[in-house]
């Protein structure tokens, strides 16, 4: 079967990097069946974009189940995903439908990776992680496992300069800046408060300060690479590095639900995504370095697309290459599922020494 016989969902479609999936999978032939919650911002949507639309929502098990029925793949985007992950996965599960998402979020990887038993078993796949959100520092992961495959200690980092960032993915950020960091330790996730560790890297003209975060390759790239240590690290600007106290006071006093709800109500109001001007303005790089017993390292730094971009791009062709049936049931991170060259579909350059 090929992708243009089999059924695409975007569940969430009237999110931003929802659409910006919708328009890259329509420049490749793909016209996705559109679905969310609210009619009326759906039914605009699918008009806008001449799809089939369907409302649901995952909270009604009947309506979920008889909308997913005759779905071949479903692309997740309405995080956060600790809301939505679940219900979805199990709806799939039922109705023999494939998931994607875009998540980086660990409650809901987990959820998806302790699934894959079952997943073989009704013959689907779930492939979370789509976008920026994971593809290109699992990749990363992965191929520096391969050039050492030993290693036991992995460092991944991201840096966007002039990025902005949308609404949802505020609000998904505000959720983990709200609760505790994560690292891993000789395989196993411990608590880690956001910006416990710092990292400094110099790589040619490449400069990078970062401090840790909850990413979610904290937990997928054991999964991808099997080693056991492994810290993420956002980039930051050289004068917000210097007052980075002030910023994880701020992440401290998210834990206070009123001032959580008045952010998350700000962000709602206030903010929209970046336009394709400033998408195409930012600049980001991965960075990644693995170590092992002796203490030899390895250590790549790529520019690569905007994150949004990227994560329209990653979308579309990772939900059209399961549709074409490329990806044995079970679930998968990026890498897994398609190798680490995977990011070389998203790289401008590889930074030099």
């Amino acid at each position: 079967m090929n992708s243009s016989q089999n059924k695409l969902m975007i569940y969430g479609a009237n999110g931003y990097s929802a659409q910006l999936i919708i328009e890259e999978l329509l420049k490749r032939g793909i016209r996705p069946i559109l679905a969310g919650r609210n009619e009326v911002t759906i039914r605009k949507l699918a008009k806008n974009y001449s799809c089939d639309y369907k409302i649901f929502d995952l909270s009604d098990d009947s309506k979920s189940i008889e909308a997913l029925t005759g779905i071949h793949t479903v692309l997740n985007c309405a995080g956060p995903f600790k809301y939505t992950a679940k219900d979805m996965i199990d709806y799939c599960l039922q109705t023999g439908t494939n998931y994607l998402d875009i998540t980086g979020e660990m409650p809901a990887l987990a959820y998806a990776f302790g699934n894959d038993r079952i997943a073989k078993e009704k013959g689907i796949v779930i492939l979370p992680s789509v976008g920026f959100d994971i593809i290109p520092t699992d990749c990363l992961a992965k191929r520096l496992s391969e050039q050492m495959p030993g290693a036991i200690n992995l460092k991944l980092g991201f840096l966007n300069i002039n990025g902005k960032i949308s609404r949802g993915t505020l609000l998904t950020t505000l959720e983990f800046l709200g609760g505790t960091g994560r690292i891993r330790r000789n395989g196993q996730m411990i608590e880690s408060p956001i910006g416990q560790y710092t990292v400094k890297v110099k790589k040619g003209n490449f400069s990078f300060t970062g401090i840790s975060i909850p990413w979610g390759d904290v937990f997928t790239s054991f999964i991808s690479t099997g080693i056991p240590n492994v810290e993420v690290y956002m980039g930051l600007p050289k004068i917000v590095f210097i007052f980075k106290n002030i910023l994880l006071l701020f992440t401290k006093l998210l834990r206070i639900p009123f001032i959580k709800n008045v952010v998350g109500n700000y962000i709602n109001k206030n903010v929209t995504g970046p336009n394709k001007k400033e998408r195409d303005s930012t600049i980001t790089f991965v960075w990644g370095r693995v170590e092992n017993g002796k203490g030899e390292m390895k250590e790549e730094v790529y520019q690569v697309m905007e994150g949004y971009n990227m994560t329209a791009v990653g979308g579309a062709e990772s939900a059209i290459r399961v549709l074409n049936n490329e990806v044995k049931p079970g679930a998968y991170t990026p890498s897994l599922a398609f190798g680490s060259s995977y990011m070389d579909l998203f790289v401008i350059r590889k930074i030099q020494d």
